[in-house]
């Protein structure tokens, strides 16, 4: 049981590393001839003013709703049931219901 534990992270680095290395010799694309020299909207010179229509101001403000607690009571909850699961017995039942309560609540804040 402990040499195949031991080739775990073996056989886990070669898949995390095997397309990083497939990709080391592909040709980059050649640069079209209209983007060379320097570009108006990469040069921060001087202050501009964003004109933004009413639409955009909305679609902008919702992006920027803050969703990060839900998705982190989603992640702890998945974690809670995983560990649940590991641990096994009365104790890992009781994880598991904590887990799945929390991802639960996650759920329903993220969909508010």
């Amino acid at each position: 049981m402990l040499a195949r534990l031991r080739i775990v992270p073996l056989v886990l680095a070669a898949l995390v590393g095997a397309p990083a290395l497939g990709h080391a010799q592909q040709a980059s694309p050649a640069p079209a001839a209209s983007a060379a020299g320097p570009r108006l909207e990469l040069t921060a010179t001087a202050v501009r003013q964003v004109t933004q229509s009413a639409d955009s101001a909305s679609v902008v403000l919702a992006q920027k709703k803050n969703v990060g607690k839900p998705v982190a009571l989603m992640l702890v909850g998945g974690a809670a049931i995983i560990l649940g699961i590991v641990v096994g017995g009365d104790v890992g039942t009781l994880f598991e219901i904590g887990g799945a309560i929390a991802v639960l609540v996650g759920l329903y804040q993220y969909l508010q």
